[in-house]
This record gives C-alpha cells, structure tokens and sequence, in this order.
C-alpha cells in the first residue's frame, strides 16, 4: 500500500533569505545552550566573512517550520549544506534530513530540501546548475556576430540558471518510478545592476522556459503517474489571471496551477513578499509558488493549503509590516506557501 497516495502530506515553499548558520568556531566540548546566546557571542561562531543570520530570526524560522510541521520542506536561499544540517540538527531537534547541492549563486545562497526523517522514502537529488539555458544578452550576441567572439579564450555560447533547478525524487520502491518529483527554483532576480535587461525579465524567461523544458523532459520519462510539482522563488507574477509576460510558457506547455488557485485562496492573500519604500506606496506580490500537475489536483486540501503568517513567542499571528523597521522584523522577507495533499480514499 502506498504511503503517499493514502497519507496526509503536506510540502512547504520557503524563501528564508540568507540563512547563514555557520558554526567553524564552535567548541566541540562547550556545554553552551546555543539557542540562547547573544547576539554578538552568536556570531562569533562563525568565521565566514557573510555574518550569520541573526539568532532571533534563525529561531523564529524555526518555530514556523515546527508549527507548520512540513513532510518535505523546499527552501530558498541557504548558505550551503552547512547552514542547512546547522539549522535542521541545533533548531528542529535534528527531525529532518538535509539535501542541498551547491548552485550558481555568486552569494553563496543555494537552494535545499528538509526531509522529515521518520518518512518512508528513499531520495535522489539532481542539479541542474549546469544546464544551458540557452540565452545570451544582446551585447554578447552583437559580439559574436562581429567576430569579436572569438577572442576568448572559451566563447560562451549562453548562460547557466543563475541558481539552479535543484530536482528531488522521493521513491517508496527503488524498482519502481518515484511517487513525486519536486523541482526546486529560484529565478533570476529583478536587480539589473549592469542595465542590460531591465528587471532581470529576458533572462528569468529563459530560466523559466528551460525549467518548463526540464518538466517536459521528466513527464515524458516517467509518465502521467509520476505527479512533479515546480516550487520556489520566480521573482515576479507568475499566477493567473495576468501573469507577467515571462510567464508565458509555463501555461502554454504545461497543464500546472497554483496550489492557491487550486484551493480558491483569496487574491489579497496570496501575497508572498512585500515591497516597502519609504517615501511611496508598496506593494505586496506573490513571488513564491508551488506548482501542482493534475494528477494532484484532486487532493489539494482546500482548507489546509494557504499562505503562512509568521507568529510571535505566544502563537499570534504577527501584523503585516507597514514601513521597512516593521518589515525587518520579520524573519524573512518571504511568507512561506503550504501545500497540504488529502489522503487517497481507498475503500
């Protein structure tokens, strides 16, 4: 009998911005409760030239984790494997296993899985960091068609996902194929430091129509009974009714939806990330989803699937932030998105 199609399982999206939790200096026989130090004596732990994440917002990442209680946990922006076992072993009494590939970031903030440890499954994890994506700036192109390419010494022919696509498969039987892939992304950012592509838009297209090819790719090895869901940070709209033009290709070759549209989650409450400026109005966007194949459709759990608000120490529901002091605060600059999947009735 299948684990997966007749049990509750619920998979968390969460960007937690620059969790760094780097412990090099740590005594291996000091008696220390870590959790409770302060902040400066926090950071001495680490001797990495990016600080730490800050204690008290590493804890409160924590208690949302442990108050959603998550089978499979996809995460954005993890300071590498280290962080990641850091986190899970001191802050989430070591219940989940870590799975983290280093990607492309030139900040050093890779994409990762928590795997709850008492979970039947075994797992296969799959960059695709290395994956064209089939895309050069139009300087770069200009370049090559006036012969001025071949000048260096290794002429890029397109560029890598600025992160990855970090693939897990989860199998019940290692003869069989797996019961769920997840595709893990971080697109291209809105930053255009170089003004090149303003809002980072050709580039997080091309990211987006290779991760759509990568789905493709999967679909047609495993079939129509494999569900493989696409989760992370897109950087930009990517829900109906009006996705950003980016978009495009992920409904026009692929039958996904949003969990939040699956489960009629109201428009104003789909919001993932705030903008904050201090001298005009904000906006709040849905940058961060969990796509999910039609084979799943039906077991979206309406009431259980919606987007997370951060609590406080006594289980209230945190205000949403109305000026940056209020927004740093937070724990993270995301909320996380919750997919709860409803067992499969098999009498």
């Amino acid at each position: 009998m299948s684990y997966f199609r007749t049990s509750r399982i619920r998979l968390v999206d969460f960007n937690v911005e620059n969790l760094f939790v780097f412990l090099d200096r740590l005594d291996p026989h000091s008696t220390r409760t870590l959790t409770e130090l302060p902040e400066k004596e926090w950071q001495k732990l680490s001797s990495s030239t990016i600080p730490n994440k800050p204690l008290a917002q590493v804890k409160e990442i924590a208690r949302a984790v442990l108050d959603l209680d998550p089978d499979i946990l996809m995460l954005c922006e993890v300071g590498g494997r280290e962080s990641l076992a850091n986190f899970s072993r001191i802050f989430l009494n070591d219940a989940y296993v870590p799975h983290l590939i280093e990607g492309n970031s030139d900040r050093g903030i890779d994409l990762g899985y928590l795997v709850k440890r008492n979970l039947p499954f075994t797992f296969d994890l799959i960059s695709h960091r290395h994956r064209s994506i089939d895309f050069l700036y139009p300087h770069e192109l200009q370049s090559i068609e006036s012969g001025y390419g071949h000048l260096r010494s290794a002429q890029k022919t397109s560029h890598k996902f600025s992160r990855d696509v970090l693939e897990l498969r989860v199998y019940e039987d290692a003869d069989q194929p797996p019961v769920l892939v997840s595709l893990l992304v971080h697109l291209k950012s809105q930053l255009d430091r170089s003004r090149i592509d303003p809002q980072g838009r050709d580039r997080r297209r091309a990211e987006l129509e290779k991760l759509v090819q990568i789905y493709n790719e999967l679909t047609t090895e495993f079939g129509p009974g494999t569900p493989i869901v696409l989760s992370g940070d897109f950087n930009g709209s990517a829900a109906l009714p009006k996705p950003d033009p980016e978009f495009t290709a992920l409904y026009d070759r692929t039958p996904l939806l949003d969990c939040l549209e699956i489960a009629g989650v109201p428009q104003d409450e789909r919001f993932t990330h705030m903008q904050i400026y201090n001298n005009r109005t904000g906006t709040n966007r849905q940058l961060d989803y969990i796509f999910v194949p039609p084979e799943l459709k039906a077991r979206v759990d309406h009431e259980n699937t919606w987007v997370y608000r951060f609590k406080d120490e006594h289980g209230m529901t945190q205000i949403i932030p109305r000026n940056l002091n209020e927004k740093r605060l937070l724990p993270s600059d995301h909320y996380p998105v919750v997919l709860t999947l409803k067992p499969i009735d098999i009498r």
